[in-house]
Parts: structure tokens; C-alpha cells; sequence
């Protein structure tokens, strides 16, 4: 891992480590609401494995699982396919400038393309670009409101490229995200399955 975004990473897993000892005494704006570090680890493996270089990312945050797909796309491009690789969209100004700082920090500011507003908002705008299915995604996460997670993947998936994969956390945890794992299993051109790591993650393959 690149030296710079480990030493970020690990300060930001412990401030996550604090928060999940001490959920009461913060804030919900201001939490981290982080993936574990053990899911982290493994889509930072995935990644890495596919080869991953263009990357949507719906919940920013704090930038701490950014970080991780960040250093998944130093090991997957040259450096003149780098810029804007990861497009991560976040609702919260706060949490915007904390992750920029993150990112500076980390010295991948330039791969990270971060689009405040409205989630669904920006992914119709997004899908408007994609008429003609150039440069289609890698890699897509879902990891915010989890009432609209099933809207959110279905406006994604004609982005994804075939081979591509759109993931999403909390499935084990939430009943929105049940529902949206049981959506996805039986959607058809697209394998998906329940990984139970951390939050549990829903990794769903496309296809055709």
C-alpha cells in the first residue's frame, strides 16, 4: 500500500475504533460510519483482482473507504489514467472537507472527483453522460440512505461496464439493505451474493 494513504488509514481506523466504543458522546453528522477494516481489506483485494480504474462511490463520508479503493487505482493505472478515477458523492459540506483533507494528506486528491448534492440527483445527471456507454464503471458502491440503495442500482447498472460489479454495504444490519440483497439476487443478467464480512457486503456481477 502506498505509504502516504496507510498512514491516513490508519488514523482514520482509529478514530472509527473511538466512535464504535463511544457511539453516544458523538454526533451522528459528524461519525465517520465507516466500513470495518476487515471489508476494507477485502475490496481493496477485489479491486486489485479485477483491475479496477473507474470507480463510483455513493457516501463519500469521511473518505476512509476511498482511501482504500484510491490505493486500488495506483496499483491498476499509469499515473496519466489516474485523474477523476473515483467519482464519490457525499450530501454533508462537513464531511466534504474532512475527506478533502484526507485526501490531501494522502496525495490522491487529483484521482478523486467528489460531487456534493443530492445522491439521486447526480446519478441522473451522471446516467445522462453514459448514453453512450463510454467509459464505463469498474466498480460501483452503494454505502448511503439505505431507503433508496434498490433505486440507486438500478441507475447504476446500465454504467457498469459487463465484468463490473456494483457492491453495497450493511446488508447484514438493516432491513432496507435485505430487502435491496433479495432485489439483486433476483435480478436478472447479474450474479449476486451476501458476503458476510463486517457489515456484510452484497457483491452483484454483471453479467451481460
Amino acid at each position: 500500500m502506498e505509504q502516504k494513504i496507510e498512514q491516513v488509514i490508519l488514523r482514520l481506523q482509529k478514530q472509527a475504533d473511538y466512535e464504535n466504543q463511544h457511539k453516544d458522546k458523538i454526533d451522528h453528522e459528524k461519525r465517520m460510519l465507516a466500513i470495518t477494516k476487515e471489508t476494507a481489506m477485502f475490496y481493496n483485494i477485489l479491486l486489485k483482482a479485477v483491475k479496477a480504474k473507474k470507480i463510483l462511490e455513493i457516501g463519500l463520508s469521511t473518505g476512509y473507504s476511498t482511501l482504500w479503493f484510491a490505493d486500488a487505482v495506483i496499483y491498476n493505472t499509469k499515473k496519466t489514467e489516474r485523474q477523476n478515477a473515483i467519482i464519490t458523492i457525499e450530501q454533508s459540506k462537513y464531511k466534504i472537507q474532512f475527506a478533502k483533507k484526507n485526501f490531501e494528506e494522502a496525495s490522491v486528491l487529483e484521482i478523486i472527483d467528489i460531487k456534493e448534492g443530492i445522491a439521486k440527483d447526480i446519478l441522473s445527471d451522471l446516467s445522462k453522460k453514459f448514453e453512450k456507454r463510454q467509459d464505463l464503471f469498474d466498480f460501483v458502491f452503494i454505502d448511503a440512505d439505505k431507503e433508496n440503495s434498490i433505486s440507486y442500482f438500478e441507475t447504476c447498472l446500465p454504467m457498469v461496464k459487463k465484468g463490473g460489479i456494483i457492491a453495497a454495504d450493511n446488508i447484514l444490519d438493516n432491513d432496507d439493505m435485505k430487502k435491496y440483497a433479495k432485489y439483486a439476487q433476483k435480478k436478472p443478467d447479474v450474479i449476486s451474493v451476501t458476503v458476510p464480512i463486517g457489515w456484510g457486503e452484497e457483491i452483484t456481477f454483471k453479467t451481460k
